[in-house]
């Protein structure tokens, strides 16, 4: 099965296919995105440890575990944010982080909008396909 995202860019994506090691330890940290993903945890997951780990991971990945990490928090904001009402410093507790402002901080990094705003897009676009 191929290594799917909406977020991450083609080329990590191809190579995350190819480094299954790297893959799996991607894969690792999505099933616990509702939490801390300590970096220890994965490496040792891959069997390797924590700097050599951080080392293979971004050579043949060319993006840091972190970066990964940090993306597939917001991707699964995302699906979130397109469906519930829920306040934003709920979903940001639910994807694990420890703060509301440093999830908006991040989401807007990635997303370069904040997640009200986002959310704000999202529902005045469904709003105009109703319209239509």
């Amino acid at each position: 099965m191929a290594f799917q995202s909406r977020l991450l860019p083609e080329d990590v994506i191809r190579r995350l296919s190819y480094f299954r090691r790297a893959a799996n330890a991607v894969e690792f940290a999505r099933t616990r995105l509702d939490g801390p993903v300590r970096l220890d945890e994965v490496a040792a997951q891959a069997g390797m440890t924590t700097p050599a780990f951080s080392r293979y991971f971004a050579a043949k990945i060319g993006m840091t575990y972190s970066t990964v990490l940090k993306i597939l928090r917001i991707e699964h904001a995302l699906g979130e944010l397109e469906t519930q009402d829920a306040p934003i410093s709920d979903l940001a507790e639910q994807i694990g982080y420890q703060s509301c402002c440093t999830f908006s901080r991040a989401f807007k990094a990635v997303m370069g909008q904040t997640p009200s705003e986002y959310r704000r897009l999202v529902l005045l676009g469904a709003e105009r396909g109703k319209a239509q």
